[in-house]
């Protein structure tokens, strides 16, 4: 730190220099502003570099009127603010709090609102690389401000200019969807060890739960190259008396002797199928109780194959599979970059990414933030869907903010933008996610995604399993709709740069809900406790009444 004299005539001028920046606004009271203070996520670092990816604005100690209209806030929007400081202290009495609590008083007072804007994330951040006045001299001290234009329609139709061109370029990367195109390779549905007869009467012996309602209830199998089943879901809502017992009860009939045999290889796949309750095996007229409904391969083998499956047909006496090979490669890594291309961000494929270290997830209802912000991701979701099978019908939902609606116009739960479509062809899905990136480009800061999760929510009433793909640092203005929400929301955050957003870390701990990054999963939040200090991916959270707050980043 400056020794204290230093510090003196900085606040001295700081407080003078603001006098004719402070707009008309009440300065916020001593204690909201201690309690605001006390939330804010602090890390210490030998000396602060701006992230690469974000437009950084610098406020010096000594900043005035003139730099706050620099900000330019009628085009742009603050999505981040770091206060640096130094760690050196020349006086052990001197109070370091309390010189933060006037310099944020102060930016508040020239930015009317800030303090109030819930889609701001603040940081402070403490530099401990120098060790006396001169050494300290050279460090930065002041605010950092992160900024973001707001879109246009301008933007959004380079946005689109730029997307189209990387998936035609994709395309032409790709195989042919033609008939006869590429070597047909054999390929058989995975071997079960019983008939559905007698997996439906291992089934009535092993589930002994006395039910009486009358009712369907699917499952999904997660099973391994080797035939081996790693997991049993009943899928929500999980109605049965006895959801754990019914699962084992499945894990023991529903047994396969092989993975899914593709040209002379095995993979792991998923089986989904449904169990009639109460059990009891076979019925005359209705047949078993039990039934196989649908087989699906992973991301990795869609990559290599192109896996078709086939009902039964005059020549086919049971259902089937035909595989023909396709070229292999890092082909979502295929983005066109040149020319006037912005770089892309570093986790840019981190849908596909996590999309392929899941493959036992449904993936039947994926909701998309497709504003301006989001445009790597909405280009790296297409291309997964290019190079995966989509055996079965999906729904998709993408919001844009409002189509275009002006920032003080959109309400809570009524701001619209919302399109959809469920299919079971890529086509469909990207034509529709471009009529909604040409309804708008978003505008503010925070965006709709809880009105999103509940708009499909009620198209797809009968799952409550989601896939939401979100912003990182633009957290939704209208989370509290979620309040009563009964869904399963997997979040998948794009644009981690040094930290996962507190917010959305209680918002999952809040729901039970689970994070997914480019680097790992984030899930079982809602079992911390208020003062329990976790590490999540390398940075240390607090957990605070209010949510989480990062203590310390490494």
């Amino acid at each position: 730190m400056l020794s204290v004299s230093i510090k003196a005539v900085l606040l001295a001028g700081l407080l003078l220099l603001l006098t004719g920046a402070a707009q008309a606004q009440a300065p916020p009271a001593d204690a909201a502003l201690s309690s605001f203070y006390d939330q804010l996520n602090a890390y210490r670092t030998a000396r602060y570099q701006p992230l690469p990816d974000l437009e950084a604005l610098s406020l010096p100690s000594s900043f005035s009127g003139a730099d706050l209209r620099a900000l330019n806030l009628q085009s742009r929007h603050i999505v981040r603010v770091d206060l640096v400081y130094t760690a050196f202290r020349l006086n052990p009495t001197f109070n370091q709090r309390q010189l933060n609590l006037s310099r944020i008083r102060n930016l508040a007072a020239g930015v009317p609102g800030l303090l109030q804007d819930e889609s701001v994330t603040w940081t402070l951040v403490e530099q401990t690389g120098c060790g006396s006045p001169a050494e300290c001299q050279p460090f930065f001290h002041g605010f950092v401000v992160y900024v973001a234009r707001h879109a246009t329609a301008a933007a959004s139709r380079a946005d689109l200019d730029s997307l189209t061109r990387k998936l035609r370029l994709l395309d032409r990367k790709l195989p042919k969807k033609k008939k006869g195109q590429g070597k047909r390779v054999a390929c058989n549905l995975p071997m079960s060890r019983f008939t559905v007869r007698q997996m439906a009467h291992h089934l009535r012996q092993a589930y002994t739960c006395a039910e009486r309602t009358p009712q369907i209830v699917k499952f999904q199998l997660t099973v391994d190259e080797h035939g081996k089943t790693r997991r049993v879901q009943v899928q929500p809502p999980r109605t049965p008396l006895c959801a754990e017992a019914l699962e084992e009860a499945i894990r023991r009939s529903v047994v396969f002797a092989s993975g899914f045999p593709i040209n002379r290889r095995q993979f792991g796949f998923t089986v989904k199928g449904a169990v009639r309750l109460p059990v009891r095996g076979w019925r005359p007229l209705a047949g078993p109780d039990l039934a196989i409904t649908s087989f699906a391969l992973p991301d990795s083998a869609a990559r290599l194959y192109r896996v078709f499956l086939r009902k039964r047909n005059r020549q086919h006496k049971n259902d089937y599979c035909e595989a023909r090979i396709t070229r292999t490669g890092e082909l979502l890594a295929a983005a066109d970059t040149t020319g006037d291309e912005l770089p892309l961000p570093a986790d840019a494929n981190v849908v596909s990414r996590v999309m392929q270290r899941h493959p036992e997830w449904p993936k039947e209802v994926v909701v998309t933030d497709v504003t301006g912000s989001m445009f790597p991701y909405t280009y790296d979701l297409l291309a997964w869907l290019q190079l995966s099978a989509l055996d079965e019908q999906k729904t998709f939902v993408f919001f844009n903010d409002g189509n275009d609606a002006p920032d003080k116009d959109k309400r809570v739960g009524k701001t619209g933008g919302l399109y959809h479509v469920k299919t079971d062809s890529y086509e469909p899905i990207k034509n529709k996610l471009i009529e909604a990136m040409k309804g708008g480009g978003g505008g503010d800061a925070p965006e709709n995604d809880a009105e999103a999760l509940l708009y499909a929510h009620r198209l797809t009433s009968d799952s409550t399993d989601v896939i939401l793909i979100a912003d990182n640092y633009t957290f939704p203005r209208d989370a509290k709709l979620l309040k009563n929400t009964t869904a399963h929301v997997r979040i998948i955050l794009c644009g981690v740069r040094d930290y996962i957003n507190p917010r959305y870390l209680a918002l999952a701990r809040q729901h039970g809900f689970t994070l997914h990054t480019i680097e790992g999963d984030i899930k079982d939040l809602s079992k911390l406790v208020e003062g329990q200090i976790i590490t999540i991916q390398g940075q240390q959270y607090e957990v605070t009444k209010d949510g989480f707050k990062l203590v310390q980043k490494t």
